[in-house]
């Protein structure tokens, strides 16, 4: 049965339906927490897709929290850099941009960044983009401390060298809006 409901909101996702499968999916969810527990496979990506959902949905304060927690399960078991990681915290920062909670936001896309930048750099890059597009924010005085929000870089020389040219770019560009998107900044480096 279980099978079933998520095949449902699946097929409810891939049509566009996102109010029917976020319904299927936050059904899911709960089940799947009550049997399996709030870390199985199963639940978190339940919990996954109800983020995808919000998203479509522009349920920004639901998303917010519900990445919140996915997030850090997602930090304890896999690590930061891992993909389904990447892909929340751009969901979670995603939401926070709409929240107009900037710092937060800002400092995870950066964290984001240098945990993946060994594997996916020109993504990182992305990220770095849409850092150095809300300067009011200050990223390079958070990345220039090597620590962003308790959380110890380990690519802080480089962040701080694709921040640099963002905000050269960005300054030489004035009368061109950036355009920050869920993957980041969507001018290219």
């Amino acid at each position: 049965m279980l099978d079933e409901l998520n095949d449902q909101a699946q097929a409810d996702y891939d049509a566009g339906q996102f109010t029917s499968a976020l319904a299927g999916f936050s059904v899911l969810r709960e089940i799947r927490a009550r049997r399996e527990g709030p870390y199985s496979v199963k639940y978190l990506a339940a919990m996954h897709d109800s983020v995808r959902c919000m998203s479509q949905l522009e349920m920004w304060s639901d998303s917010d929290l519900l990445c919140s927690e996915l997030h850090s399960k997602y930090v304890r078991t896999l690590g930061r850099g891992q993909s389904v990681t990447v892909d929340v915290a751009k969901h979670w920062a995603w939401s926070m941009m709409h929240l107009r909670d900037l710092r937060a936001a800002i400092g995870l896309y950066l964290t984001t960044a240098d945990a993946m930048w060994d594997v996916d750099t020109d993504g990182a890059r992305r990220l770095i983009g849409a850092a150095a597009a809300i300067p009011a924010v200050r990223p390079a005085a958070m990345v220039w401390k090597g620590i962003v929000d308790g959380v110890a870089l380990r690519h802080t020389d480089e962040l701080l060298s694709v921040l640099t040219a963002w905000t050269s770019r960005l300054s030489a560009e004035e009368t061109v809006e950036p355009t920050i998107t869920l993957d980041g900044l969507a001018m290219t480096a």
